[in-house]
């Protein structure tokens, strides 16, 4: 692995510091984060939803504000049609909740993943308009794709509305209102990264603010910023970057999550055991509560997790939170068992490819957990990953992820005529594909990965903020860090190294596989804890170099300065 120190623009850096007060190591950290003025540097340290942009700047804001005011005036039915992960189901739960405050004749429809597929598939719309007069379908973090669904719908008299983020992969249906940033040009719009669980809470936002300007009595049922923690928990778990608009919506709704949340989100935090003497951060929504709400649709139950978002019932709250835990439990020993056939396949299959393409059936290949299989051989190969599982009607549907350099949108379109469906985003794509295709898929599928990356293997390189000294290693320092935070995609937590230093006393192994260690800082010890990383303990009388995060550990109510080693070599 190389280290690389970050490179960034001593001169902004120096202004920045000296114009906004901050420390020389708060300064370089937004000059990473390639904010070059001062305003950049004030809004991005102090945001404020004041800062958020007018809702309606978004094209066919005003179309889709209209639809849906006429269809809650008229109490026409409406059908909300949702994706099955974290960011679908916050932005279906913000929809409906809205709804319903706003007296509307709404109902709502999440995909199963196992007989129905991703997103606006004929069998979801089939499923949700059966038995209903339906006149307006909202389709949530799916639909951009879905050309022939909006024909279909077009033919039955049922208008259609989109609100998505995923990149469109041809021409895109003129039949339906659609909420998409990425189908516009220009990328400088602070709500372009947004993610559909963002685009909700702005299209509850420019409703709310339409009906302010009519006067209307309905504006008084609508508080929010109570949608804000179910925006921040999408936008989080989606890894949109956390910049812009984002970084507002994740900080405002994390602040809120842990300050007033709903009796769902409660129920939640006391089933994750979220320490709750401080406001959640980032990685308890990423660690913790996503793979909760991703587990109901990896398991195929996904109702499982909008019902506990939009239950009243504390008691029964406490029992969707409890099942929620337990999908998450099945799909963690799941998971075991297909990461190790997975990499078996990858070490045996493609050590000398590009990519990875591990595909298989049986007990442990399930469609719903593929997706994280494939991240983390991706991160622990530094290699582009594909795994497939075959389901019941023998397709194969599987989940990539990618690594830096590679657009899996772009090496999938090169392959797009052997796929039945595709889509997604550069770095996470969703795929099926005929049993029969998979041999020739995979050869033209590795071929597009290495007219992107070339043909050198790609040197796994870990990326150092800032080399600090050991006196520097103090509460202070990790104080200036979390001025930053949230931190997410594109707004990293910094990594910071250290240079020739020993260890403080013994090592200690604890826990399944992880060491503690300290390391002392002129005045006092640091300890230190080292994640599965116990076959790997560096020596005590070495002079080492070290690469780590700084946290807070919380016990018995005392908050103590704390490392995480992310690496370590010998000078």
């Amino acid at each position: 692995m190389i280290w690389q120190e970050k490179t960034y623009d001593c001169k902004i850096a120096s202004l920045l510091e000296k114009r906004c007060n901050i420390s020389s190591l708060a300064a370089r950290l937004l000059s990473i984060r390639k904010i070059s003025s001062v305003l950049e540097a004030e809004n991005f340290l102090n945001p404020k939803l004041a800062h958020l942009s007018d809702p309606f700047e978004i094209p066919q804001m005003d179309k889709a504000v209209e639809r849906i005011e006429r269809a809650i005036l008229k109490k026409e039915q409406i059908l909300l049609v949702g994706d099955y992960d974290a960011d679908g189901i916050s932005a279906v739960s913000i929809v409906q909740k809205m709804l319903l405050e706003l007296g509307a004749n709404s109902s709502y429809v999440i995909p199963r993943r196992v007989d129905e597929g991703y997103g606006l598939t004929q069998k979801v719309i089939d499923r949700g308009i059966s038995h209903k007069e339906i006149s307006l379908v909202i389709a949530l973090d799916c639909g951009t794709n879905s050309r022939d669904e909006a024909a279909f719908l077009q033919n039955i008299g049922i208008d259609l509305i989109i609100v998505d983020h995923h990149q469109a992969k041809d021409e895109v249906s003129r039949i339906p209102i659609i909420l998409n940033p990425h189908l516009e040009e220009n990328k400088n719009f602070p709500w372009y990264n947004l993610c559909t669980a963002g685009l909700a809470f702005k299209l509850a936002h420019g409703l709310i603010k339409r009906l302010k300007q009519k006067n209307s009595a309905l504006v008084d049922k609508v508080k929010l910023k109570e949608f804000l923690p179910l925006s921040a928990l999408g936008t989080i778990a989606d890894l949109v970057p956390l910049q812009d608009e984002n970084r507002i919506i994740s900080k405002f709704g994390l602040k809120h999550l842990g300050h007033n949340p709903s009796v769902g989100i409660n129920a939640l935090l006391v089933e994750s055991k979220i320490n709750r003497n401080s406001y959640p951060k980032s990685e308890d929504i990423t660690f913790k509560l996503a793979p909760m709400i991703n587990a109901c649709g990896r398991m195929d139950n996904p109702t499982v997790a909008t019902s506990l978002f939009l239950e009243k019932n504390p008691d029964n709250c406490v029992l969707l939170a409890k099942k929620m835990n337990e999908y998450n439990e099945q799909r963690k020993f799941i998971e075991t068992r297909l990461t190790e056939e997975a990499e078996f396949q990858a070490s045996t299959l493609f050590m000398d490819k590009p990519a990875i393409v591990a595909k298989g059936d049986g007990e442990w290949w399930n469609p719903g957990v593929v997706g994280i299989v494939a991240g983390k051989l991706a991160n622990s190969l530094s290699k582009p990953c594909l795994v497939l599982a075959k389901s019941e009607n023998g397709e194969y549907r599987g989940s990539g992820r990618g690594t830096k350099g590679l657009d899996l949108v772009v090496a999938l379109a090169e392959c797009k005529e052997l796929l039945l469906h595709w889509g997604g985003h550069p770095v996470a794509v969703g795929l099926s594909i005929k049993e029969a295709s998979v041999e020739e898929f995979t050869k033209r599928f590795l071929r597009a990965v290495k007219n992107q990356l070339g043909d050198e293997p790609q040197d796994s390189i870990l990326e150092i903020d800032a080399f600090i000294k050991q006196n520097e290693l103090t509460e202070n320092l990790l104080q200036e860090i979390e001025q930053l935070a949230p931190f997410g995609q594109a707004n990293p937590e910094p990594i910071l190294g250290l240079k020739k230093v020993r260890l403080f006393g013994k090592t200690r192994k604890v826990g399944s596989g992880h060491f503690q260690f300290s390391i002392h800082n002129g005045i006092e010890a640091v300890s230190g804890i080292a994640w599965r990383m116990a076959e790997d303990v560096p020596p005590e009388e070495t002079e080492i170099d070290i690469a780590i995060r700084l946290q807070w550990n919380t016990w018995n109510q005392k908050k103590r300065l704390q490392m995480v080693l992310v690496a370590w070599k010998t000078h």
